[in-house]
């Protein structure tokens, strides 16, 4: 039922002649203590769905497994530390692999395992990751910029693949029984291609979602699993690990930088990454 609310023609009357004030006062005490009331029981109703929420994910025991590497799972790992959200950060060594391989659900890793239950793809655990907490790193007002800049970039990874992965498996990209030199030559060839031409192409579009919003991450001034998602993707390329990619290859973009650099700074991640060195 609706709570008796003062209409916008009794204020009105009340402003327009003074005198009424005091013929108005006992019904205006009256409903302002319904309204209170009614306010009172909203905000009652809200707490307690918060706390069920919290509740609901507050798992008891989270771990997360891979390889002693960033890469994919480091987006869920960055999740984890801005929610405080304990886990188990499992880091299998590459010649183990093959053992947990065999019982892997898909034969890949990462593997994220909640209360019991293993969870696969990356995309899927940092989605669940951004919602612990106070829920600010995958808000509902802005799921959609944070998808969008997370399928770009799942585009950015796909393009990166054949550049990645050709020495290791050339027959995959249509490069069958070549030689140890031409897989070298290979490489070269595709990973000039992606910084020379498909590189710059994501770090403009990275570049005009962090212009087209009024702070320093990708949905304004607070952090969100977009910003987590394409930190540790495009760091690798500063470390000066990748062969033929140049660490100096962002310094054209500043806008990019200055954002990774915010990133970076945080003192969560901050207190992450100076804790693996």
């Amino acid at each position: 039922r609706k709570h008796p609310q003062l209409a916008f023609h009794e204020v009105q009357a009340i402003f327009a002649d003074p005198r009424s004030v005091q013929n108005q006062n006992r019904t205006m005490s009256t409903k302002a203590v319904l309204a209170g009331t009614a306010a009172g029981v909203a905000l009652a109703l809200v707490v307690t769905e918060l706390i069920k929420r919290s509740k609901r994910q507050a798992p008891k025991s989270i771990k997360l497994e891979y390889f002693p590497i960033e890469a994919a799972a480091e987006k869920v790992r960055l999740a984890f530390v801005m929610t405080d959200t304990p886990f188990e950060d499992v880091r299998i060594p590459f010649k183990e692999w093959g053992a947990r391989k065999a019982t892997a659900k898909y034969g890949q890793m990462p593997i994220l395992t909640i209360d019991g239950k293993e969870i696969y793809q990356s995309r899927a655990m940092v989605q669940y990751a951004g919602k612990l907490g106070d829920g600010s790193l995958y808000p509902e007002a802005d799921a959609l910029l944070i998808d969008e800049v997370i399928g770009l970039s799942d585009d950015l990874a796909r393009d990166w693949m054949p550049g990645l992965y050709s020495g290791m498996n050339p027959a995959k990209f249509g490069y069958d029984g070549i030689s140890d030199d031409d897989k070298k030559a290979l490489v070269i060839k595709m990973r000039g291609k992606f910084v020379s031409e498909i590189l710059p192409k994501y770090l403009q579009w990275f570049t005009d979602l962090l212009n087209a919003t009024e702070g320093p991450f990708f949905c304004g001034g607070t952090i969100t699993i977009a910003d987590l998602v394409v930190l540790p993707q495009l760091k690798i390329f500063t470390k000066g690990v990748v062969d033929h990619v140049p660490k100096d290859v962002l310094e054209a973009y500043p806008v990019i930088t200055t954002w990774m650099a915010a990133m970076l700074a945080t003192p969560k991640i901050k207190a992450w990454y100076d804790a693996q060195k």
